[in-house]
């Protein structure tokens, strides 16, 4: 009797994908369902993508420049780094995935956070690799716990800043210490997909780490504040011996010519940048204030989404809403049962929340608290 050969991805649970807005099609006479579950850009793209875009569609018979060498000039000129230190990626999730493919060999082990972006716990899994996930303090990295539990195997270190879903950031401060104790063969991941949205003096960039020598990967998307999440464009900053190597095993066309088209045009677009930070500022106040007059528990966030917490299951809430046709997203994978997460919507998006929350939990929540 033959036996089945042991499965060496057991032990993945795979990404659990938000709700779409396609699968709860409007009925006649109500509101269409409204998505806040993806942290996406509630403005949307920027006008000259879209046309960039539909430029770009009338030659989508040819295959895309498998360097992006445009985008990646464009790139080089804004950041001033040379074009040799960045690579394009299907969205930054690739780059993510490719980071563990290249430099987790021989089942080499990662650090990251407990309760931060899942992907990075699955692309190390996926790459045969090892994890150590750290609990956060205070709801941010604990950056010198994640530094003294590198060892000799340990390849990467990934953290999200800002951290997705908490919404929190570790400052300058925290990272000088973090690479005064980290070892020089670990590569760093610093992830700032949500990066645009801050104006924080005390944010520490990490090009400027690149920029000083260290063993860092700086990870940014076109997919949040550039309003791109449907075209999967997102690009990384590292030395160049480092690029160098990703692009061994990199996939050739793995951004395509639209998405290329339309993150150059989108880059070029500072208008849209800013209103799009303006926009999601006042709105992150908004429903911070109504929270709080609510008596409603959330994380203070600087990111585009806000990390709320219940009395009551998350999924509870979050299927009520969704009578409602507010779609959130449930924490319970991040090992926070109680809480969803809120992407910032249009005021008017934001309004209809509150409604939403209003006509299922009751407009006082009682004394107000933060976590």
């Amino acid at each position: 009797m033959s036996r089945k050969p042991p499965d060496p991805f057991a032990r993945i649970t795979p990404y659990a994908l938000g709700a779409s807005e396609e699968e709860f099609p409007s009925v006649e006479g109500s509101e269409r369902p409204l998505k806040l579950a993806s942290n996406e850009n509630s403005l949307g793209p920027s006008k000259l993508a879209v046309e960039a875009a539909r430029r770009a569609m009338e030659q989508s018979h040819r295959y895309p420049d498998g360097s992006g060498r445009l985008l990646r000039g464009a790139l080089a000129n804004r950041l001033n780094l040379p074009s040799e230190q960045i690579l394009l990626g299907n969205g930054s999730t690739e780059l993510v995935e490719l980071l563990s493919r290249t430099f987790l060999v021989r089942g080499g082990w990662a650090v990251m956070a407990r309760q931060s972006f899942i992907m990075y716990r699955i692309a190390v899994r996926a790459a045969r690799g090892r994890c150590r996930e750290i609990p956060l303090r205070e709801m941010r990295h604990d950056l010198e716990a994640m530094a003294r539990a590198c060892n000799p195997e340990t390849g990467l270190v990934y953290i999200a800043n800002p951290n997705n879903p908490t919404g929190t950031y570790v400052t300058t401060s925290d990272m000088e210490r973090y690479f005064r104790c980290i070892p020089d063969s670990v590569i760093t991941v610093l992830d700032e997909a949500y990066a645009e949205y801050l104006d924080r003096p005390d944010y520490p960039s990490g090009l400027n780490f690149l920029r000083q020598g260290m063993r860092v990967v700086v990870l940014r998307t076109f997919s949040k504040a550039y309003g791109l999440a449907g075209l999967r464009v997102g690009y990384a900053l590292a030395p160049v011996d480092v690029i160098g190597t990703m692009e061994k095993i990199r996939s050739p066309f793995n951004t395509n010519r639209i998405g290329q088209a339309a993150a150059l045009a989108a880059l070029a677009d500072s208008e849209h940048l800013e209103r799009s930070r303006e926009s999601n500022q006042l709105g992150l106040r908004f429903l911070e204030e109504a929270f709080r007059g609510r008596g409603m528990r959330f994380t203070p966030s600087v990111a585009n989404f806000l990390l709320v917490h219940f009395d009551r299951p998350g999924e509870e809430v979050y299927a009520s809403l969704l009578q409602d046709g507010v779609i959130t997203r449930p924490m319970g994978p991040y090992d926070f049962p109680n809480a969803l997460r809120i992407t910032v919507g249009t005021p008017a998006e934001n309004a209809r929340l509150l409604s939403s929350l209003d006509r299922f939990l009751g407009p006082s929540r009682g004394r107000t608290s933060l976590i």
